[in-house]
């Protein structure tokens, strides 16, 4: 083909100019170039620090205004090839002064190449440069020995190839040629059959656009960087051709972005780790952990001066985790010190992680190998770029209700937020560290579901009949019991404080304990871990003592007196259950309890528990109850047993409406079965202040009087404008 440009050697005989020297060895790092005019980067793969090597990539006799592109290392005699867009477009050699040099080359098509390699064939100790355009095809330049006029051939067939390709590189012991599309379409070129095969589609972790450098390491390992997220991706190539088995890729650094990228690199130089600053995980095998598996590690130190520093806890420090063999001699980082875990990992709940950090530069990320598949999938991160303030913070996490029970691993890893789109649980970032955790995750028996709720309504004027409108105490319910391997070990217990409607003041608590065929599960105080409660109400943590003193029973005290928590609004003499009077924000209680060992779940109170209200200390409860602990009165569903604090001459108290009999089981009931406390099977729109729920809801007392076996959905037949509907 003849050529339609001119072009010429640097080394004009008019300057008497002798070309610059090659590079005295074969660099580990990358080089890259990017921007117009032309600029030259080194990239530490492993570390992901960038290098200013040349601010403007210049000829000897000119400035350079345009790109350079088509980049390739040619390790034959150590020198960079690409091609430049300065008038007049031509092919250049770049050596250890980063100066372009002009080579005269016959044979190339009036156009500009932006894809570039050189294969040396060990074997014939040839060294040929290879440029492509999809338009026009792959040309060869043989550089096995310097001339002042070079030939470029054209590969037959190769205009006809369509590949959508912005670089390529050819794997350094099979001569094979590879490139990466835009979509993640990885292909492996034969120049012998001319032939190019598609070989996978690789996840390319939401990357789109070129895919403008690519390198080889000595390995057959196979880097690509993408130019808009600055991510280089690597594909384990070490058996070249591709044969049996399917390529897969993985981030290995977050590198720098540009709207326009090329590299090269030394094939045959190893990527190992230099720099003693680079911090890396502890997760085991087979987890990306090691500098070998594309392992997490962040260059924390990059300006090397020990300021602005971006990490979590007391300090970091660096490690050399290359191999397998790196990991298991110092598999314990001590500067894993910014994570503290509150409360257990149960499925289908949300746990609490306390994060500290030095500083409010700082972003997190975090992965939870919740399926234990010993690897952090893209779809189990928990926290994406979440900012961290200086200090501790509090981080929720969901737990999937799918996650498996035991023992596994979670990935916590901080930036200084530059990155322009999220980091992957494995690469290499510069800035930042990277902390390993060892976790639990517990199976639960959720009642009633994930979400949903029951709602728990208490009258507080038992023993006598009252209003009997069902809002003295109105609280949306949920348990979950925490178990593994068929053994309890501990409950969850979550809730709303829906409406207030009463004049007295009442605690309300949870025995754990299940009344079920006349048998009684329970748990008792001493088996469960005091030191490890926490209950949590409107987001703040509680103080008071919660597992009450002086009983058998565990015993949890959730409000010692519920109205202490609320706040009427204007003009209210109740919370939310008269009218208008419903826009007073609910009030969310979360408590968690430990056992201090496990309990047979066939043998451990699940489901409902005994929740119940009992007399607020220092406030009356009526005539009757003068003169005594207002502890001593409590108030359980229909048929459930008091606690031991409960003063059992309350029952069968002269003229009241109550009907308990212990012989028989029953508690809480009159003589008719209508009950002072209920359990609804869903979110419920409870009665208005002083309306029975007889009248509000037309089947209840069928479904009471019947023991619940007529009536069963009597909650949805409420007449509207007896009940509380707003907020509900």
């Amino acid at each position: 083909m003849k050529s339609n440009i001119t072009v010429y050697l640097l080394f004009a005989l008019a300057t008497g100019f002798v070309s610059a020297a090659p590079f005295q060895q074969c660099p580990s790092k990358a080089f890259l170039i990017q921007g117009k005019p032309a600029q030259m980067f080194g990239v530490d793969l492993v570390s992901a620090k960038s290098t200013v090597l040349a601010a403007t990539l210049n000829f000897t006799s000119e400035a350079n205004n345009e790109s350079v592109n088509a980049v390739g290392f040619n390790y034959k005699d150590q020198y960079m090839y690409g091609f430049s867009k300065q008038s007049p477009k031509s092919v250049v050699r770049i050596g250890d002064e980063y100066i372009l040099e002009r080579l005269n080359v016959n044979g190339l098509p009036d156009t500009n190449f932006y894809v570039g390699d050189i294969q040396v064939n060990s074997e014939t100790n040839q060294a040929m440069y290879y440029l492509y355009h999809p338009k026009f095809g792959l040309f060869g330049i043989d550089l096995t020995e310097p001339s002042d006029a070079y030939q470029a051939e054209l590969v037959a067939d190769s205009a006809n190839w369509g590949l959508a390709i912005y670089d390529f590189a050819f794997h350094p012991h099979s001569n094979l040629l590879y490139a990466v599309e835009s979509n993640g379409d990885l292909y492996e070129i034969d120049l012998d059959n001319k032939t190019p095969t598609f070989v996978a589609n690789l996840d390319i972790a939401g990357d789109t656009g070129a895919n403008g450098a690519s390198y080889f390491d000595v390995q057959g390992q196979f880097y690509f960087s993408n130019n808009r997220s600055g991510k280089i991706h690597k594909v384990d190539l070490g058996k070249s051709p591709v044969d049996g088995y399917t390529p897969t890729a993985s981030v290995f650094t977050l590198g720098p972005t540009s709207n326009q990228n090329d590299g090269a690199r030394c094939a045959i130089a190893e990527v190992k780790v230099t720099d003693n600053s680079i911090d890396f995980g502890d997760a085991p095998m087979p987890y990306k952990t090691v500098l070998a598996d594309s392992g997490a590690r962040h260059l924390f130190d990059p300006n090397e001066d020990q300021s602005s520093l971006v990490y979590l806890g007391a300090y970091v420090d660096g490690e050399n985790i290359n191999i397998e063999a790196d990991l298991q001699a110092s598999p314990v980082d001590s500067s894993d010190d910014g994570v503290k875990f509150v409360t257990d990992f149960v499925a289908g709940s949300t746990s609490q992680v306390i994060v500290t950090a030095p500083n409010d530069n700082g972003y997190l990320y975090a992965w939870f190998d919740w399926d234990q598949n010993f690897q952090f999938d893209s779809d189990e991160i928990t926290v994406s770029k979440y900012r961290l303030n200086q200090g501790d913070n509090s981080v929720l996490v969901d737990v999937p209700s799918d996650a498996v029970m035991g023992a596994t691993w979670a990935r916590f890893r901080v930036t200084d937020g530059s990155e322009l789109s999220p980091i992957t649980a494995s690469g290499g970032v510069t800035g930042g560290e990277v902390e390993d955790y060892p976790v639990t995750t517990y199976g639960s028996l959720v009642y009633p579901s994930e979400n949903g709720w029951v709602t728990l309504a208490y009258e507080d004027q038992w023993p006598f009949a009252g209003d009997y409108d069902f809002n003295d105490l109105v609280v949306n319910y949920r348990t979950k019991l925490i178990e593994k391997d068929g053994q309890a070990l501990g409950y969850k217990i979550e809730g709303e404080l829906v409406g207030i409607g009463a004049s007295y003041h009442n605690g309300f608590a949870v025995r754990l304990a299940q009344s079920s065929g006349g048998s009684l599960k329970r748990i008792l105080r001493n088996q469960v871990n005091e030191s490890e409660i926490s209950l949590i109400i409107n987001n703040e943590v509680q103080t008071h003592t919660v597992l009450e003193e002086g009983v058998d029973d565990a015993i949890l005290i959730i409000m010692p007196d519920t109205w202490s928590y609320v706040s009427s609004q204007s003009g209210c003499s109740f919370f939310r259950t008269e009218n208008g009077c419903y826009t007073s924000s609910k009030v969310g209680f979360t408590l968690s309890v430990s056992l201090n060992t496990g309990v047979s779940s066939v043998n451990a109170p699940k489901y409902t528990l005994d929740p119940f209200i009992f007399g607020a200390a220092g406030f009356s409860h009526g005539q009757f109850l003068s003169g005594k602990d207002p502890r001593s009165w409590e108030v359980h569903l229909k048929n459930q047993a008091p606690t031991e604090k409960f003063d059992q001459s309350f029952f069968n108290y002269p003229e009241s409406d109550d009907a308990s009999n212990n012989l028989f089981g029953y508690y809480f009931q009159s003589p008719t079965g209508l009950p002072w406390a209920i359990e609804v099977g869903a979110e419920w729109a409870h009665p208005k202040e002083k309306v029975d729920i007889t009248l509000a809801y037309s089947e209840f007392k069928i479904f009471a009087e019947s023991s619940g076996r007529e009536s069963t959905l009597w909650f949805n037949s409420a007449k509207l404008a007896n009940v509380i509907l707003r907020g509900e």
